[in-house]
C-alpha cells in the first residue's frame, strides 16, 4: 500500500478513535445498547474496507460500503446511509442479478424520502428476488413491501390492512418452509403490532401469541421477553389486568435470570408498570414508575445527546472516505509508479541499513576505546592517591623524627599536632586509595577509624567512644576538612577533658537534615572556659586549633557553636 493509502488510513483510524471516545462517554449516562453495536459496527467495517483495499477486492469493496450504509442507518443518518448504499450498487449492479442486489434494493428502499421511489426499489427488489429464485431474497423483498404499506400505502394514505396480510402470509410461508423460526416470529410480531396500531388491539393480541408460541418452543428468551410486554401493554389496553399482570410477571422473572439488561427494556418495563396500576387505580405505584420513566428519559435526553455528536463524527468520517475513495482511483492509475518507487525505496531501506551496520560498528569500537580509557584514568587517579598518601606518611614520618629531637615540650606537642593532622589527611587518602569510590568517603568508616587514631597516639585505652554516624557518601574535599575538625576536637578532649578523668566517654553523631549534614561532638570533661557573659569564648580564642577549625568550618560554608554543660558539645552544619 502506498503512502498515500497509509496516510488516509491513519485518518480513519483516528477517527474511529473519536467514535469510540464519545462512545464510551455516552455510556456513562446510561449508554443503550444500539450506541456499543454501531462502534462495533463501525470498526468491523473499516476491517473489511482495509481488507478489500489490500487485496484489491471490488466486490469486497462493495461489501464495506454496504456495511458503512447500514452503521449510518442504524444511527438515523439516513441521507449518509444512503450515498454509501449508492457506492455499492455501483460495484454490485453491472455483475449481474443476486442476493447481494436485493439486498441494496432493499436497504435503499428504507433510506429513500420520496414514497415513490421506495416502492419503486422494494418492487425491483421483488422481480430481482423471483428471478434468482430465492427464498431468502423473496422474504426479504416481501418484508420491505409489508413495511411499506404499514406504515402508509403509495400516495401516502391510511395503512392497508390488506396488502400488510397478503405479504405476511407471504413470508410465513417461505419462513416455514426455510424453517426459520426467527423470521415467523418477528413477522407475527409485526402484524400483530400493526393491528394494534390500528385500534384492533384482540386481533393484534393473536398475532403475538402466535409469537410467543413459537419463540418459547425456541427457547428465544429474549424475544420471548419482548412478546410478553407486548401482550401486557395490549391486555391493558383491552381492560384486562389480571391477563396484563401475569405476562408483565412472567416476563419480569425472565430479567431477573438475564445477565444483560438493556435500556429499552427496562423502559418498556417502567411503562408498562405505570399502565398497569393506573388500570386498577393505584395511583401511587403509578406514580413511582412514572418517576422512574422521567429519570430514564432525563438520561436518555444525555445519551441522545452523545449520540448526535458520534453522528456528527461520522458525517465528518464519511467526508473522509469520498476523499479516500478519489485518491485511491489515482492511485490505481499510478500503480505503476508506486511499484517504481517503492523499489527504489527498497533500495535506499537498504543502503541505510549498510551504513547503520557500519555506523554500529565504528561507534562499538569507539565505545570500547572509550572504556579502556576512562580504566587507564581509574587506574592514574589510585596510583595518584597512592603516591599523595606515600608522601603524606613520608611527612608524617619526617615530623615524628623532628619531634623526637626537640627539647622543648612546647615545640614539641606543636610538632605531634601537627603530624596528627598530617595523619589525617593520609587516612583521608588510604580511604579514597582502598575504597570503591575515587572521590568519595564513607562517613561511618572514616570518622570512627580517625578518632581512634588519635587517642592511641595519646595512649588512652580507657575512653569509651560512642558513634552514631548515619551513612553517607561524603565527598573527598568535604571529608578533608571534616576531618581535620575532627582530629583538631579528639585532640582537645585528650588533652583537657580526659586526664585525670575517671569515666572518660567521647561521642561523635552525623545527621542529614535536608540539603545539610549536622555534626556533634561531645565529651564529658570539665568544658571550656566561659566568658563573663556565660558563653563560651571561641571565635575570639588565639590557640592555633580553634583557629584552624574556624577556617574548615569557613570552606565548608558552614555554621558552628560550642556549649559547655557537663563537658564539651560541638555542633556544626554545613550544606552538602
Amino acid at each position: 500500500m502506498s503512502f498515500l493509502s497509509l496516510r488516509h488510513t491513519t485518518a480513519r483510524l483516528i477517527g474511529l478513535l473519536l467514535i469510540l471516545g464519545l462512545t464510551l462517554v455516552a455510556g456513562r449516562a446510561q449508554q443503550p445498547h444500539y450506541l456499543k453495536l454501531q462502534s462495533h459496527k463501525l470498526l468491523y467495517a473499516d476491517t473489511v474496507y482495509r481488507e478489500a483495499v489490500a487485496k484489491k477486492d471490488s466486490l469486497l469493496l462493495a461489501e464495506a460500503y454496504y456495511l458503512y450504509g447500514k452503521t449510518y442507518e442504524a444511527s438515523g443518518d439516513l441521507l449518509t446511509a444512503h450515498r454509501w448504499f449508492l457506492k455499492s450498487l455501483k460495484i454490485t449492479e453491472p455483475r449481474g442479478d443476486s442476493f447481494d442486489l436485493v439486498r441494496l434494493y432493499v436497504r435503499l428502499s428504507g433510506t429513500q424520502e420520496n414514497r415513490q421511489d421506495r416502492l419503486s426499489y422494494a418492487y425491483r427488489a421483488l422481480e430481482m428476488a423471483g428471478r434468482i429464485h430465492s427464498d431468502k431474497a423473496l422474504i426479504r423483498a416481501y418484508g420491505c413491501l409489508m413495511g411499506f404499506y404499514i406504515n402508509n400505502g403509495p400516495d401516502g394514505a391510511k395503512p392497508q390492512p390488506d396488502s400488510v396480510v397478503h405479504y405476511y402470509r407471504k413470508i410465513n410461508q417461505l419462513a416455514h418452509r426455510l424453517k426459520d423460526t426467527v423470521t415467523r416470529i418477528e413477522n407475527h410480531l409485526a402484524v400483530g403490532r400493526f393491528w394494534r396500531s390500528v385500534g384492533q388491539n384482540q386481533t393484534g393480541t393473536d398475532y403475538l401469541k402466535k409469537a410467543l408460541e413459537l419463540a418459547t418452543q425456541q427457547k428465544e428468551q429474549g424475544i420471548r421477553m419482548r412478546l410478553m410486554l407486548e401482550l401486557a401493554s395490549a391486555y391493558t389496553s383491552l381492560g384486562q389486568p389480571k391477563q396484563a399482570w401475569s405476562f408483565l410477571s412472567q416476563a419480569q422473572h425472565l430479567l431477573n435470570q438475564s445477565p444483560f439488561i438493556d435500556h429499552f427494556i427496562n423502559y418498556s418495563f417502567e411503562s408498562n408498570y405505570q399502565l398497569y396500576y393506573q388500570s386498577i387505580g393505584d395511583w401511587k405505584r403509578a406514580y413511582v414508575h412514572s418517576e422512574k420513566l422521567r429519570q430514564m428519559e432525563r438520561n436518555n435526553y444525555t445519551v441522545d445527546h452523545a449520540g448526535a455528536i458520534s453522528r456528527l463524527n461520522m458525517e465528518y468520517k464519511a467526508g473522509q472516505k469520498d476523499a479516500l475513495l478519489k485518491a485511491q482511483q489515482k492511485e490505481l492509475a499510478l500503480r505503476s509508479e508506486t511499484l517504481f518507487f517503492q523499489k527504489r525505496l527498497n533500495w535506499a531501506i537498504s543502503a541505510l541499513l549498510l551504513v547503520t551496520v557500519v555506523t554500529s560498528i565504528i561507534f562499538f569500537r569507539l565505545y570500547r576505546k572509550n572504556q579502556r580509557i576512562s580504566a587507564r584514568n581509574a587506574e592514574l587517579v589510585k596510583e595518584q592517591n597512592h603516591r599523595v598518601k606515600n608522601n603524606l606518611q613520608v611527612v608524617s614520618s619526617l615530623l615524628n623524627l623532628q619531634s623526637k629531637q626537640l627539647v622543648d615540650e612546647t615545640a614539641r606537642k606543636a610538632v605531634e599536632e601537627s603530624q596528627m593532622r598530617v595523619q589525617a589527611m593520609a587516612l583521608l587518602h588510604r580511604r579514597l586509595y582502598d575504597g570503591e569510590g575515587l572521590v568519595t568517603v564513607n562517613l561511618p568508616d572514616f570518622i570512627p577509624e580517625l578518632v581512634e587514631s588519635v587517642i592511641r597516639t595519646f595512649g588512652y585505652s580507657g575512653i569509651q567512644t560512642l558513634y552514631d554516624l548515619e551513612v553517607f557518601e561524603l565527598p573527598a574535599a568535604h571529608a578533608l576538612s571534616l576531618g581535620l575538625i575532627v582530629n583538631e576536637l579528639t585532640t582537645n578532649a585528650c588533652k583537657y577533658a580526659f586526664p585525670d578523668h575517671p569515666d572518660p566517654v567521647f561521642r561523635v553523631m552525623s545527621r542529614r537534615q535536608g540539603n545539610a549534614l549536622l555534626l556533634t561532638v561531645t565529651d564529658n570533661g570539665p568544658g571550656l572556659p566561659l566568658s563573663q557573659t556565660g558563653t563560651v569564648i571561641f571565635r575570639e580564642s588565639k590557640t592555633f586549633g580553634m583557629h584552624l577549625i574556624q577556617i574548615q568550618v569557613d570552606q565548608l560554608y558552614g555554621s558552628c557553636q560550642f556549649h559547655s554543660e557537663k563537658g564539651t558539645r560541638f555542633e556544626m552544619q554545613f550544606k552538602i
